[in-house]
């Protein structure tokens, strides 16, 4: 390895602050699915909202793929934070519910590219989803982490 790839690695991977409180972090998470083999496997929901760019959620290789995150109460939210692995979504959904069961799409694209997506959203739910339609690879969807303000 080159010196100093490492570094360029996790500065690449750094979450630009976001004002205010992540209303994700260490909330209940749940998944379509999640990868169970591999190197640093098994890839858990939870790990896209424990705070942690070291660990991750991954999920498997197919379409549509959804994270789901329990923020407890209903919460107003204006910004999401997706930092992607590698395998990120190309097309993707930010959906809000109150009951986890009917859905409101907040955000939606087409082009996703990767990297750190800071989107401002205007909702009100309990529940915040990240559904993914296409990926950008071969590979499943993956986060290192999602973040929800307000």
């Amino acid at each position: 390895m080159e010196s100093g790839a490492l570094g360029r690695a996790e500065t690449d991977r750094a979450q630009p602050p976001v004002p205010g409180e992540n209303l994700a972090l260490g909330r209940p998470t749940t998944a379509s699915s999640f990868q169970e083999t591999g190197d640093g496997a098994p890839y858990l929901p939870h790990l896209a909202t424990d705070g942690d760019l070291g660990t991750r959620w991954a999920s498997d290789w197919s379409d549509p793929q959804w994270l789901r995150v329990d923020l407890g109460e209903s919460r107003e939210i204006r910004h999401v934070q997706l930092v992607w692995e590698t395998a990120y979504g190309r097309e993707y959904r930010i959906e809000v519910s109150e009951d986890g069961t009917s859905w409101t799409t907040l955000h939606t694209t087409t082009t996703g590219d990767g990297g750190v997506d800071g989107i401002d959203v205007e909702g009100t739910g309990r529940f915040v989803r990240l559904t993914g339609t296409g990926r950008g690879g071969e590979w499943g969807y993956a986060l290192y982490e999602l973040g929800v303000y307000s």
